[in-house]
């Protein structure tokens, strides 16, 4: 009688979608910051601030190039309130995450 062996399909491992890769870097990279303070930012930081985020987002709404609009984020991630700089910030991430997608689609 022949030795019949049955051979098992082997598992193809899944790539990570790129917007999950680009979380999984994201992650990474948070280890890497290390401990850091969130400290108050004083009301004439704070205005000078939303000055800068307002000159940027009417630069990004005329030239529509990224560094004004991530710049336009940071300063208004900056100038805000403690309790709306949770969603500046996240709008922050966003820009920065869409703009390393677009570097990475365009490899």
């Amino acid at each position: 009688m022949a030795d019949e062996t049955t051979e098992t399909p082997k598992k193809t491992t899944r790539k990570a979608d790129p917007l999950t890769q680009l979380l999984n870097e994201v992650k990474a990279e948070i280890k890497e910051l290390g401990e850091f303070e969130l400290a108050e930012i004083n009301d004439s930081l704070r205005r000078g601030h939303d000055r800068r985020a307002t000159a940027w987002a009417k630069e990004y709404g005329k030239s529509g190039r990224y560094d004004a609009c991530i710049l336009s984020a940071a300063f208004e991630a900056l100038s805000c309130y403690p309790h709306e700089r949770r969603h500046a910030l996240l709008q922050l991430a966003a820009v920065a995450v869409a703009s390393a997608e677009k570097l990475e689609a365009g490899k």
